[in-house]
């Protein structure tokens, strides 16, 4: 499966896990343990769902049903914590990136045949994962 194809297959049947790009982006290469592991340069999960559905169509680019609402839900509740100091966000609409490990990590660890599709959303985390302020 493509690499775009998968993170909307991620948003689509898991859509409380994954309701961002960047949720499923740090699932993929940064958490270890996530039940994907690569196969001829792809990062392949194999589980119940993935043997029972295919795809009806190639991914250009795979985004959220509801990612624009999350975002502004986001927005929402970083304007409420500046104004009213008792306000607790919902954590929710907050994501902390999984801590990354040099040697297990897939953000670090990936095949030399890793898929061009692949390597571009490898690259995608780590610019994600550098503009909220991480050495990667």
């Amino acid at each position: 499966m493509t690499a775009e194809n998968t993170l909307q297959w991620m948003m689509d049947f898991y859509s409380d896990l994954f309701p961002t790009r960047q949720r499923c982006l740090d699932h993929l290469f940064c958490t270890i343990g996530n039940g994907y592991e690569w196969v001829n340069g792809e990062l392949v999960c194999e589980d119940f769902l993935s043997k029972r559905y295919v795809m009806v169509e190639q991914i250009e680019r795979a985004k959220a049903w509801h990612e624009d609402l999350y975002e502004q839900h986001r927005k929402i509740e970083l304007e409420l914590a500046k104004k009213h100091p008792d306000h607790k966000p919902n954590p929710k609409y907050f994501h902390h990136w999984y801590p990354l490990c040099k040697k297990y990590s897939f953000l670090y660890n990936y095949p030399s045949d890793i898929k061009p599709d692949w390597f571009k959303l490898l690259n995608e985390c780590k610019e994600m994962l550098i503009a909220d302020g991480i050495e990667v």
